[in-house]
């Protein structure tokens, strides 16, 4: 199988790479795409981690946003560091010839080879796929993914792939089917299913050899009409509605990058849940309290079915548009 491989720097880019990561999934599937190459378990050298794990792909997206070169705590760049994860990344996959793909996003421009340190400088060299995290963010995936699938061979074409997508499609088939099947028996046997007699009613004697005085018998049975004494009852109440639920949070519409970030933790140094994007309803708050972080308060929060820490700086009441109370 062929496996395609995320590389990122969360300070740079943790929630457009998420969104990366999801659109490629669900094309090429779940096993096939490879994300956080630095979770490393302990005792083990993140050196030969990483080059095992680039051993076994196929094509390197190196994700670039503007402070991908990353600032060191004495101004430097971290990624002229020998010991920095995405260098180590980058370097390990030119030695070992891995294809390379840099994504450029939230307008970020290649880095140039004055930016690179020398085991780097080939990357400034490479065209550069750009990806941009608003309305055009599908189309450039798209295209994305239509130059990987050149790359690979047309990857969801594999044998084992188009097998499951096949079966997949007898189960959609055969289930068609047999909606099909009730309906129609359904309606055969309302159409042929004996219909019951109308009551017949007696035929009107005949009028012919009565007086022309008297007025003919009415064929028709008199209409009820209700006794003006008889109070006409007034429709039932309708029962009174409960309070309103709990409430309920948005994602503000101009969030940055698109997208705000459920965690794990109340700072963003945990790890990323998901991504919520912009415009989303249906979020639930626990407690807010101040960030460990010094950053605005965080909210336990639940959004579908995920749970986590979110951040009280963009989203809002979706009755009122106040911002969540912090304890």
């Amino acid at each position: 199988m062929s496996r395609i491989i995320i590389s990122y720097r969360r300070a740079d880019s943790a929630a457009i790479s998420g969104r990366i990561f999801d659109r490629l999934a669900s094309h090429y599937g779940d096993d096939a795409v490879f994300m956080d190459i630095d979770k490393i378990p302990f005792g083990t050298d993140f050196r030969d981690h990483i080059r095992k794990v680039l051993a076994g792909g196929d094509i390197l997206l190196a994700v670039i946003g503007p402070s991908w070169l990353g600032k060191a705590s004495d101004g430097t760049s971290r990624i002229k560091d020998e010991a920095d994860p995405v260098r180590v990344e980058i370097e390990s996959a030119l030695r070992q010839k891995t294809l390379i793909i840099p994504v450029l996003v939230d307008g970020a421009s290649m880095p140039s080879v004055a930016d690179l340190p020398d085991p780097l400088r080939d990357l400034a060299y490479l065209n550069a796929a750009p990806i941009d995290v608003g309305r055009d963010f599908r189309a450039h995936m798209d295209r994305l993914i239509r130059s990987i699938d050149e790359v690979l061979g047309h990857v969801r074409a594999t044998p084992a792939q188009a097998g499951t997508r096949r079966s997949g499609a007898r189960v959609a088939l055969i289930t068609l089917s047999i909606i099909a099947l009730v309906l129609i028996g359904g309606a055969t046997f309302m159409f042929l299913a004996p219909m019951p007699e109308a009551t017949k009613q007696p035929a009107p004697e005949s009028t012919a050899t009565l007086p022309a005085s008297l007025p003919a018998p009415a064929t028709t049975a008199p209409r009820e009409i209700a006794s003006p004494a008889a109070p006409v009852p007034a429709p039932s109440a309708a029962a009174p509605r409960s309070g309103p639920g709990p409430a309920t949070y948005r994602v503000l519409a101009n969030v940055s990058g698109g997208v705000q970030n459920l965690r794990s933790g109340p700072a963003v140094r945990y790890p990323l849940v998901v991504a919520i994007p912009a415009g989303a309803s249906g979020i639930t708050l626990g407690a807010c309290r101040p960030a460990e972080d010094g950053t605005r308060p965080w909210c336990a929060a639940k959004w579908r079915t995920y749970s986590g820490f979110i951040s009280s700086c963009c989203i809002v009441d979706e009755r009122s548009g106040a911002a969540p109370q912090v304890e």
